[in-house]
């Protein structure tokens, strides 16, 4: 009897370790958990760090790449003046040339007509060389004048023309420039949506994993109360326990000292019913042991379900 009330309250003990150890189980799992939460939080904060860096790597290099183009542009602009102011020199320089030679040819004819004038008036003939030199002289002007006027109206028009291809160079630059801040920004826009939206599955995540957090914190104190219920019931019974093993190792004693041979004494009828009532006292003692059996049990079984089921 000693030995099976020693393992009836081994069982107790066990539930206990059982208990205590799914409670352990539960708190490896919570720090587990709350270790992935933070590893979380550090990605989520390295992949903004990541994003905001290439974002603003990206920004350096279109900034980069664009005065990179401009330079190259005024460059080009440049050296193309360049050339074109060379090839205007260089026609500069020519159309002087051949206007000295023909300003010296005309004064050549224009000396070889004087002395020939000059040697006619010596022959008398005085005013009909002034008549032809005054008509000469205003051909002459006259036809200065449509060369000096074809020359600037010319000139005029090659201005025009190198106004409206400066014009269209400059527009076209303007369109580009204007294409490529709209391609920055619609590019940043992107990125400001990207960002926010890695912001937005972090904190989702973030209050998810603070929300299982919580339940589980919750679970797990609502098993360690159960779990301090579970005890002091287990301590209840195990002292109404101890009390019946009492109450029969009394009882068996009895029987024993009634089994045994002694001589009955008279005028002591009390202790003779005391100990015709003894085997009744030894039944319901017995009775009560296995009722309280049978509620261990029954509280073990009620509070173990609900463990199991919160543990799965």
């Amino acid at each position: 009897m000693a030995k099976k009330g020693r393992t009836k309250g081994e069982k107790p003990e066990a539930l206990i370790s059982a208990l205590q150890a799914a409670n352990e189980d539960l708190r490896s799992k919570l720090t587990d958990i709350q270790i992935e939460l933070h590893q979380e939080k550090c990605k989520v904060s390295k992949l903004e760090r990541e994003k905001v860096q290439e974002c603003k790597r990206t920004r350096e290099q279109e900034q980069h790449r664009h005065t990179a183009t401009l330079t190259e542009q005024r460059a080009k602009w440049h050296e193309e003046k360049q050339k074109e102011l060379q090839a205007l020199r260089e026609n500069l320089v020519r159309q002087h040339e051949q206007e000295q030679a023909r300003t010296a040819k005309i004064k050549d004819q224009e000396n070889q007509r004087l002395k020939a004038a000059l040697s006619a008036m010596r022959d008398g003939s005085g005013e009909k060389v002034r008549t032809a030199l005054t008509l000469e002289a205003k051909e002459e002007a006259r036809r200065f004048f449509d060369v000096e006027r074809v020359k600037l109206l010319q000139e005029i028009s090659e201005l025009k023309q190198t106004k409206k291809q400066t014009d269209e160079a400059l527009s076209t630059m303007i369109q580009a420039d204007k294409m490529k801040a709209g391609d920055l920004r619609s590019e940043h826009q992107i990125h400001q949506e990207q960002i926010s939206k890695i912001k937005w599955d972090s904190e989702r995540d973030i209050r998810r994993l603070v929300d299982e957090i919580k339940s589980k914190e919750r679970t797990i104190f609502s098993l360690e109360k159960e779990l301090e219920n579970a005890i002091g019931l287990l301590q209840k019974l195990q002292m109404q326990k101890d009390a019946l093993d009492d109450q029969l190792f009394l009882v068996k004693e009895a029987e024993c000292n009634l089994g045994s041979p002694k001589r009955e004494i008279p005028g002591r009828a009390g202790d003779g019913a005391e100990h015709c009532g003894s085997p009744v006292r030894h039944r319901k003692a017995e009775g009560n042991l296995e009722m309280v059996q049978m509620q261990s049990v029954d509280y073990r079984n009620v509070i173990m379900k609900p463990v199991q089921n919160k543990l799965l």
